[in-house]
């Protein structure tokens, strides 16, 4: 099978033309006519999965993450994001990225996270503007608990369902917990959406200090990781590829890529 091939079938899915300006998606090394008879999906590529692919054979990888989002002057091997781009020219693997137009499409990172918690009567936080041959697109997710739950009890659900080391939260005075918003990945841009639909909670990542003021003290803010809120993407990936390619050898990382630690 050619690189064009899948890379046709995930573009149909998650249109690149749904990415974030500042995003970098789509076939980042390589070329469309390269055969390939496997594939490695991660949330990342550094370079133990890249090695990964090496080992198991799999001349594609495909993440959620770009490894590069801006021009590059050099690759010398000086940082990891080099020496990774490097390690698959040199073994001839190709990098494929589907990044925010997967975050952004119905079925999508955002779907995924609300099927983690339970979620029901699932919707857009913030909608994008219809585009013509587009899919419906939108940031974040909000949705309903089947039922309410006291905020110990939410907090320790979504510790349990995403295997969170800890959570760092804005707390509110609320009684119970039920209309839930929800955005992979850094989404405090979004906290105000989720106060305007009147969510109880946010559940989202890469909140800094001053963000968390934003929660106004009308919604639980949750902080639970950017590993940690993403990492079913590479399930949803595989599953979408194994359903179009029945016959196709897609394979799930072993490498745990999360750069952070906790100590308690």
């Amino acid at each position: 099978m050619k690189v064009k091939e899948i890379a046709a079938v995930l573009e149909e899915w998650a249109p690149p033309a749904l990415a974030e300006s500042y995003d970098n998606v789509g076939l980042l090394v390589g070329w469309p006519e390269m055969e390939v008879s496997a594939a490695l999906i991660n949330l990342d590529m550094t370079e133990e999965v890249i090695q990964e692919a090496i080992e198991r054979n799999c001349q594609l990888v495909i993440a959620h993450h770009p490894i590069w989002f801006t021009a590059r002057r050099r690759l010398n091997g000086e940082d990891y994001v080099s020496r990774a781009i490097m390690l698959a020219i040199k073994n001839d693997i190709a990098l494929y990225a589907c990044h925010t137009n997967l975050d952004n499409i119905r079925s999508g990172v955002n779907q995924r996270i609300c099927q983690q918690l339970g979620l029901q009567q699932v919707a857009f936080l913030s909608p994008k503007a219809a585009e013509a041959s587009l899919p419906e697109a939108g940031s974040g997710k909000i949705g309903l608990l089947p039922a309410p739950m006291t905020k110990r009890e939410f907090l320790l659900h979504v510790k349990n369902a995403f295997g969170c080391g800890g959570i760092r939260y804005a707390d509110a005075p609320l009684e119970h917990i039920q209309r839930v918003a929800v955005c992979g990945g850094a989404g405090s841009f979004l906290t105000q959406q989720a106060i305007q639909q009147q969510a109880h909670a946010f559940v989202t990542a890469d909140i800094t200090y001053h963000k968390f003021f934003d929660n106004e003290s009308k919604l639980l803010l949750l902080d639970i990781g950017h590993y940690e809120s993403e990492q079913f993407t590479s399930h949803l990936i595989s599953e979408y590829l194994l359903e179009k390619f029945p016959n196709f050898a897609v394979h799930l990382s072993k490498v745990v890529t999360n750069p952070v630690r906790y100590f308690a």
